[in-house]
């Protein structure tokens, strides 16, 4: 896929993103997609599991989110995007109670792609920064973070 399409193709993505469209979100993905937040050791694999990720991690916990892209770097089928997210705590995340705090920290999302689509999103961010920030207890979230993947490792 070349850098332009990729582009085009990541810039309507976070198009979708900041108009919480998760249809239009999951429309930039292949069928068997994956959001993986590197942070806490998630992985979603599939279009229904990442709908309910951008739903339940995302969207609920924090309805403000939004990156603030810096900078992008191209590789064959692979981009790369880095600069600060930026957000409130106004929802559960993972079962934890919302701080309340906003946040601004630094982040990198890694983007494959695969049939003229992105393949997934693995998603890496200052967790300790957001939570501090945000006043989330971080060891809160690393707990339900371990728990949640404990239960996928079970039912896999």
């Amino acid at each position: 896929m070349d850098t332009t399409e990729m582009r085009r193709l990541f810039e309507a993505h976070r198009e979708a993103e900041a108009a919480r469209d998760i249809d239009g979100i999951l429309a930039t993905f292949v069928p068997d997609c994956f959001l993986e937040t590197k942070a806490l050791g998630l992985r979603s694999q599939g279009r229904d599991a990442v709908r309910a990720a951008y739903r339940q991690q995302y969207f609920t916990a924090f309805p403000d989110l939004s990156p603030e892209d810096e900078g992008v770097a191209h590789g064959d089928d692979v981009l790369a995007v880095w600069g600060t997210l930026r957000g409130t705590s106004r929802g559960e995340w993972l079962g934890v109670p919302p701080g309340g705090g906003a946040f601004a920290v630094p982040f990198a999302n890694v983007v494959p792609f695969r049939d003229g689509l992105m393949a997934g999103e693995a998603i890496y961010f200052d967790l300790a920064g957001l939570c501090e920030q945000a006043g989330i207890p971080l060891e809160r979230i690393r707990a339900a973070a371990a728990a949640r993947r404990a239960g996928a490792a079970a039912s896999g």
